[in-house]
């Protein structure tokens, strides 16, 4: 598991930055994607807790985060699962993005030693994603 995590970190830094904002969020969402992929598992039992590995996709998680910032949302810089609500309400897809950021700030300011702290930082997070992904993300089959 550690391996599995060291290498996407390693995959994710190793992205570089583009000129296309579209594969840029999508670099972004694949190491949030990763985090979730190891820290999901962890809160539902299915994986032990373990503190550095959280560490690691929280941070992880943090730096596809921060990438939000940016501006990988440019108007019609449309890509599969992009609605296109995201640019007619604009004004409250970037809160919702700015929340998930905020979180993950918290996350990994409070680091977790333990499951229940895990909980604590990481539930707050995905809360977030849904809110945003719920109107703003268009589910592929």
């Amino acid at each position: 598991m550690k391996t599995m995590i060291l290498g996407a970190v390693a995959l994710c830094l190793a992205t570089s930055v583009s000129a296309d904002p579209v594969s840029d969020r999508t670099a972004a969402m694949d190491q949030i994607r990763v985090g979730a992929a190891t820290l999901v598992p962890m809160m539902k039992g299915d994986a032990e807790f373990d503190a550095k590995i959280a560490e690691l996709a929280l941070r992880m998680t943090y730096a596809g985060a921060i990438a939000f910032k940016g501006d990988l949302f440019p108007e019609g810089a449309t890509s599969k699962g992009a609605n296109p609500d995201i640019w007619s309400n604009y004004a409250d897809f970037t809160a919702k993005r700015e929340d998930f950021v905020t979180g993950a700030a918290a996350a990994v300011t409070n680091l977790p030693s333990d499951l229940e702290g895990l909980k604590a930082v990481y539930q707050p997070l995905l809360e977030d994603c849904a809110a945003c992904h719920k109107p703003y993300r268009i589910k592929s089959n």
